[in-house]
């Protein structure tokens, strides 16, 4: 049975919990350390990212092995980085798909704008040559 690693800046739902468990036989979930999640949150904003800054989430990953299971969700191209490296170490990237809802509240001249992120399911992240047609 996969384990299953969160590179997440929040935890899981228990609707997504249980659904990595039933979807992939999941043996446990194991999130990162609060100290890396803040990491995580607040990745570096330079124009070049290095892969010192990605070191904390590798070190994560360090114990899992091929055909764990690691959610990665965040700032755009350190997770194409991280969902790189997940899948040269054999492991099953994966995002959580949501469909956003807009909410729209309009007080004279301002217009407030809200969003309601609600989960649909997890999917692989996968090579463009992998898709099908």
């Amino acid at each position: 049975m996969p384990d299953i690693f969160c590179l997440l800046n929040h935890k899981l739902t228990s609707r997504q919990e249980e659904e990595l468990q039933n979807s992939f036989g999941a043996n446990c979930i194991k999130y990162s350390s609060p100290e890396v999640i803040e990491l995580w949150s607040k990745i570096s904003t330079g124009r070049n990212l290095l892969r010192d800054h990605l070191k904390p989430f590798t070190d994560c990953l360090r114990e899992a092995r091929a055909g764990d299971i690691v959610v990665l969700q965040g700032e755009f191209s350190a997770t194409f980085a991280m969902v790189d490296y997940s899948l040269l170490k054999g492991l099953i990237p994966v995002c959580a798909v949501t469909k956003r809802i807009a909410q729209e509240k309009r007080e004279g001249e301002r217009v407030y704008r809200t969003y309601i992120f609600e989960h649909v399911c997890f999917r692989r992240y996968r090579y463009y040559n992998e898709l099908a047609e």
